[in-house]
């Protein structure tokens, strides 16, 4: 071979290997799985939004607890709670509810707050009942409970299921049976069942993306002083009335925040808009007072920072959501729904 002939094959081994380059270059590039996000906040207007600090399950002198429902609604007020819901629970106090305010003394309208008829069932798995008056002391299954909150027009809500020796198939058949259960609590007070948190991960992991699971924080509150402020919802609505609050609990239009300290320790940090952009595939959160933040896809820790890189996820990504952090203090998102395409 001459010179000449040299040259040339080594342009041409240059110019292929370059154009190989290249394709492997966008081939890693485009590796990622593409995925529409089935997103819970997609109609939330972040300019105008009102957000709703909320108690769902609290307890009052009714049932087992130290204050009478009216001190309770006034402790909730001036924590600068706006919904909130007294449930007593079935077995021990009012069956029937401990319904209405104005019975104690206490007008939700005039106090610029949203009253929840609601009740804990107890003698089963405990269950939060909202906007009905179902109560059974003598229900024999969590069937017969979750078939009457049905029947009766209301909405579900597990309560501390770390509490029960229950497994992750039982809470799938339910989930799948019933469309008004909304969700669990995840944190119950103080955090008493940190296991709660990987049991949503494991039932977000097979639901999703086409059952959503919500989150819920409650104080589960029984003496003001020792569990009040520490675990709540955050709603997010357009206005404040009782049918946007059941939108917002039906939609997953909220977010929920444990607070380890309460009132006593640093300010919770704020999540103030979402966005989902579905051409460059990212979940971008803007924060303000967070030290950090860390997205979650079942059931594993895969990213951190204030975007999701959707295309970085493992292909067997069913949902994603994500954890603010300041000193402590956590907001919770819904989980996103991540549907190949």
């Amino acid at each position: 071979m001459n010179l000449l002939n040299m040259k040339r094959s080594g342009y041409v081994l240059t110019f292929f290997s370059f154009i190989l380059f290249l394709i492997l270059s966008i081939s890693w590039h485009c590796s990622g799985t593409p995925r529409q996000v089935i997103n819970p906040y997609t109609h939330i207007n972040w300019q105008t939004v009102e957000k709703h600090k909320a108690a769902l399950h609290s307890h009052t002198s009714a049932g087992e607890a130290e204050q009478e429902p009216s001190v309770v609604i006034d402790m909730y007020r001036e924590r600068g709670y706006s919904v909130v819901a007294l449930t007593d629970h079935d077995t021990n106090g009012p069956v029937e509810t401990t319904w209405p305010w104005t019975d104690f003394g206490r007008d939700p309208e005039a106090l610029g707050m949203v009253a929840i008829q609601g009740n804990e069932i107890s003698k089963v798995h405990h269950i939060g009942s909202h906007f009905n008056d179902y109560g059974n002391p003598d229900a024999e299954s969590e069937d017969t409970v979750l078939t009457s909150i049905g029947k009766h027009g209301g909405l579900a809500i597990f309560h501390h299921p770390g509490r029960y020796q229950k497994g992750v198939d039982w809470y799938l058949d339910k989930y799948r049976t019933y469309n008004h259960l909304l969700g669990q609590e995840v944190i119950n007070r103080k955090n008493r069942y940190p296991q709660d948190r990987s049991n949503w991960d494991s039932l977000l992991t097979v639901l999703m993306p086409d059952r959503p699971v919500w989150g819920f924080a409650s104080d589960d509150m029984h003496k003001p002083g020792a569990d009040m402020g520490y675990s709540w919802v955050v709603f997010l609505m357009p206005e404040l009335n009782k049918e946007e609050v059941r939108k917002a609990m039906r939609n997953g239009s909220s977010f929920f925040v444990y607070s380890p300290e309460g009132a006593k320790g640093p300010a919770v940090p704020e999540i103030t808009s979402i966005s989902v952009d579905d051409q460059d595939q990212t979940i971008m959160i803007t924060t303000t007072g967070h030290d950090s933040l860390r997205w979650i896809a079942n059931g594993q820790l895969v990213q951190r920072g204030n975007t999701a890189m959707l295309r970085d996820l493992p292909v067997s990504a069913t949902y994603i959501r994500a954890e603010v952090f300041r000193s402590g203090n956590v907001i919770f998102t819904q989980p996103f729904g991540l549907k190949k395409l």
